[in-house]
């Protein structure tokens, strides 16, 4: 079945954080030359061991620290019909890994004084209610309480290229709008996601893509990265694949997604060097001022003040644990290494995880192309980036 909107990042991406909470390596010294080695070597067997196991086709990974590469892997296949291998260029889809991105963009627009981030979302998109105002950092936060339903007027609409400001109406006219009363708990909710992508086009008067392109990708020298559609021709485009169940290593091609209506949520491709630039350039203030970066990487709070992973509205989101959300990244507590911030991106045919451990300015990016489910290599690849 298709991933929908609803859980093109929701249960995968819970049960990704369960399994990433134990893995802490101890000790933080500089990796030398020969621990590099050994652990790209360790890195690329755990790609290829998900290979062999049939857990995906292709998977790409690279590694760097402060904006330089200490090694990168392609392993696999990034089209199975014609054969072509993923290389360091390869393109994937990275579902939810656009939230962080989604989240800057409102930054910068903030930084720039077009938007302020306590503004009810009314004031900019006057569509929405004002007798229930949410804020524009409880969109961000998933304290806005946006209910996240594909099977409404969000994911039915007739538009053949719906702008961001299209979704957000649509989300609009859901019979239920609200899972909770804004700023009272915390759900993770590609809806809110959206709508901060309609903000981000009200505001700057353009598309979304162009005004990534324009904002964040075209001064960051990010090439490789944008938001996708479905009927781009793009140069070295990986193909996304569902698994068969029972047969290991046998797949069909995922179920066809208009990737657009994925949106500020979950619509970017990338390739991992390009993810890794971004994080280095994002926490060394290249973006915008340490402030701004500083609110990306805060957890976000209710409005009685508590931290929101306090009041999960879901009983099954009991399994975050301690891991907070900020503004398009997940937190999980401080270890003996100091702060981490992560995120995952699941959509139809592809699975993506992109990691910084901020106080060694050390990146972790995994792309693979295939749908979430045991045996993708994102833990055992993230322990090895753990140990350097």
């Amino acid at each position: 079945m298709p991933i929908s909107r609803r859980d093109f990042v929701g249960a995968p991406l819970l049960a990704a954080v369960t399994a990433a909470l134990p893995t802490r390596a101890a000790g933080a010294k500089p990796a030398s030359a020969g621990k590099r080695v050994s652990a790209a070597d360790a890195a690329g067997r755990a790609a290829r061991a998900a290979v062999e196991a049939g857990a995906c086709p292709g998977v790409a990974l690279q590694v760097a620290q402060r904006g330089r590469t200490l090694f990168a892997r392609q392993v696999g296949l990034a089209n199975l019909e014609t054969g072509t291998r993923v290389g360091p260029d390869s393109i994937f889809r990275v579902g939810s890994l656009t939230k962080q991105f989604t989240a800057a963009l409102v930054l910068k627009l903030a930084a720039d004084g077009k938007l302020k981030l306590d503004d009810p979302v009314h004031r900019y998109l006057p569509f929405f209610p004002s007798d229930r105002p949410f804020t524009v950092l409880e969109l961000a936060h998933h304290t806005a309480g946006l209910r996240d339903d594909d099977t409404d007027a969000a994911a039915s609409g007739d538009e053949s290229s719906p702008t961001q400001l299209d979704l957000a109406k649509a989300i609009g006219r859901q019979q239920t709008f609200f899972d909770f009363p804004p700023g009272t708990a915390w759900r993770y909710s590609n809806a809110n996601y959206i709508v901060l992508g309609a903000l981000v086009e009200k505001v700057a008067d353009q598309s979304l893509a162009e005004a990534a392109a324009a904002l964040i990708f075209r001064p960051l020298g990010l090439e490789r990265t944008a938001f996708d559609t479905s009927a781009a021709v793009v140069r070295g485009r990986v193909d996304g694949y569902t698994r068969v169940d029972g047969a290991p290593g046998t797949f069909t091609h995922a179920p066809y997604l208009d990737v657009a209506r994925a949106g500020g949520a979950g619509a970017m491709r990338s390739c991992t060097d390009d993810l890794c630039r971004w994080h280095h350039a994002l926490f060394a203030n290249r973006l915008f001022d340490a402030r701004w970066t500083s609110l990306m990487t805060t957890p976000g709070r209710l409005r009685d003040g508590r931290v929101s992973g306090s009041q999960r509205f879901s009983p099954e989101d009991a399994s975050y644990g301690d891991v907070q959300y900020g503004m398009g990244l997940l937190l999980p507590p401080p270890d003996d290494k100091g702060r981490t911030v992560q995120h995952y991106g699941f959509i139809n045919g592809f699975s993506a995880l992109l990691e910084t451990r901020l106080d060694q300015a050390l990146t972790t990016a995994i792309l693979c192309n295939a749908d979430p489910g045991p045996g993708l290599p994102f833990r055992a690849i993230r322990e090895v980036s753990g140990h350097l």
